[in-house]
């Protein structure tokens, strides 16, 4: 069984930033071309899985990854253009994460249409509610019992259990709380910073969670369909707050608690909860502790 997990896995190290943050490690920086390589490898392989018994089922998860690269490369060139850079304000908090966003949504678009090709139903990608109902399996380390909580209850505890532990850590350990600013201003901002927190939740619940899983659940078991997700979403935040390899590891650890959620209850609501309450706390962090225009 644990053989059929390790060629995800490789696939997975070769579309997210592994290799880049190696490259950024050792040799100092990460050559332009490198994003072309991987899909050029990825594009291959693909072919290949078209004459090969034990590629063929990955074929579906290849594409995915190659439309993942794609657009990375496809927004990061929109995002570099003089008339994005003309049209938002990035000194504004509006402007930064704003325009960050709005790349994301246009993003999500080439991957959503590919996954309703493949999939032709929403539910088959997990984009629906789900049921809410579904009591979760145990998790002993979290001293989660067997069948003794719906994911509708437990999605918002542990959601502000987890944003608790973000205030924490961002805030007391990782920052100078005496550099907070502008509590009343954050008032005026926070309708602002809970459409951006949701709409981040779910781009990027679609990209690491709904399009991994969905390729992947007929291939791999619960435990390591769940693992390669939270693998690509742990190494995807190397450089986010915190970042380093403990950031990889916080992530990598939610983004399993997130996936499972989604595969218990079949849909997208439960682990949206969870990572957007998260995502507020954290914007809301940013936004007190940046030096924005407005």
């Amino acid at each position: 069984m644990i053989k059929r997990v390790i060629i995800p896995v490789i696939l997975v190290l070769i579309a997210s930033i592994a290799i880049d943050i190696i490259l950024q490690q050792t040799i100092g920086y990460v050559p332009v071309e490198l994003a072309y390589i991987k899909i050029l490898v990825l594009t291959c392989i693909y072919f290949v899985s078209f004459f090969s018994q034990k590629l063929r089922p990955l074929s579906a998860f290849l594409l995915i990854l190659i439309a993942i690269l794609t657009v990375n490369i496809l927004t990061g060139f929109i995002q570099s253009t003089n008339y994005w850079k003309s049209t938002f304000d990035t000194t504004t908090f509006a402007g930064n994460f704003g325009s960050s966003i709005l790349l994301k949504i246009i993003g999500i678009l080439p991957i959503l249409t590919i996954l309703f090709l493949i999939f032709r139903s929403r539910n088959e990608f997990y984009l629906c509610i789900g049921d809410l109902k579904q009591k979760a399996s145990r998790i002993n380390w979290l001293g989660i019992k067997e069948n003794q909580i719906t994911w509708g209850k437990l999605a918002i505890i542990s959601g502000l259990l987890i944003s608790l532990g973000t205030i924490l850590l961002t805030i007391i350990t990782v920052t100078n709380v005496s550099e907070i600013k502008g509590l009343g201003n954050w008032l005026r901002y926070l309708p602002l910073i809970l459409v951006l927190a949701l709409a981040n939740s779910f781009c990027e619940g679609l990209i690491f969670r709904s399009a991994i899983m969905a390729t992947l659940k007929d291939e791999l078991p619960k435990n390591q369909l769940i693992l390669v997700a939270a693998l690509f979403f742990g190494i995807s935040h190397y450089y986010g707050a915190p970042g380093g390899p403990l950031g990889v590891l916080m992530s990598g650890l939610l983004g399993w608690y997130m996936c499972r959620s989604m595969y218990e209850t079949k849909g997208f609501v439960s682990s949206l909860l969870i990572h957007a309450m998260q995502d507020v706390v954290i914007f809301s962090t940013l936004f007190l502790l940046g030096n924005f225009a407005s």
